[in-house]
């Protein structure tokens, strides 16, 4: 299979050389990511100005800008061949319920789903150890090889998050729903005058749990599988206000 690797921790992190190494035995692999972290930067794309590609080697290439630009670039510069699949990570932390809408690491999965292929997020549920990552590597070297036919014939989109736990407390996949998560934020202001200054976003993040959901299956010591959909229309809602009388004003 060709697989292109992107994240948002930058080309240098341990999370996705560790995957390259797992994968390039037996796949076609090229690395395409950000010269520098870019986390939470979402679906970002450079536009108007132009991006700086630099070829490591013949199967690494780093770009100044984020993981939908590095995918981008896999899938229409003509700089590899199209890849069959975009794997984006592993995350240096989890990426779990809403936190799918900032991450990068998500984002750059959605782009190879939005281009036809499959697209799959890894991440470790804490920025663990080498073994850690390697143990995360491993499952998903072999959870691509057992879903080889539906990965080239489906273009599914997954959000993976696996825990770190030791392999006897590891209690298998389960396949999950988006937990809520929930964002106390805060700003702290650090320079500046009454006329301008500078904030830094500080705070912290909470879960729900709710049953069976990434965030409570994860915490039990399960590899959390979440299938993603490109199409975020709210049915029940436009069905509720398609039956209203519509009155409109021109």
């Amino acid at each position: 299979m060709r697989i292109l690797i992107t994240n948002d921790d930058g080309i240098e992190a341990k999370g996705i050389n560790t995957l390259f190494a797992a994968l390039s035995g037996k796949h076609e692999v090229y690395i395409i990511a950000p010269s520098h972290e870019r986390s939470a930067c979402s679906n970002a794309i450079t536009m108007r100005t132009p991006v700086v590609i630099k070829k490591v080697d013949p199967h690494h290439y780093s770009v100044t800008g984020f993981p939908a630009d590095c995918v981008n670039i896999g899938m229409h510069a003509n700089l590899i061949p199209v890849p069959d699949l975009v794997l984006s990570g592993i995350n240096h932390g989890p990426n779990m319920g809403d936190d799918i809408y900032y991450s990068g690491t998500v984002a750059g999965a959605r782009v190879g789903r939005i281009n036809g292929k499959s697209g799959i997020a890894v991440s470790l549920c804490e920025n663990g150890s080498d073994r850690d990552f390697e143990n995360a590597a491993r499952f998903t070297a072999e959870y691509i090889m057992n879903f080889r036919e539906q990965i080239l014939r489906d273009a599914v989109f997954l959000n993976i998050n696996y825990p770190v736990v030791s392999s006897d407390k590891l209690k298998g996949v389960a396949y999950t729903y988006l937990d809520k998560r929930k964002y106390i934020d805060h700003y702290t202001r650090i320079n500046g005058t009454e006329a301008e200054w500078e904030a830094k976003l500080e705070g912290i993040v909470e879960s729900e749990y709710r049953s069976g959901s990434d965030a409570d299956m994860t915490r039990k010591g399960f590899i959390s599988v979440t299938p993603l959909n490109l199409d975020t229309t709210d049915y029940q809602t436009r069905a509720e206000f398609g039956k209203m009388p519509q009155a409109v004003s021109i």
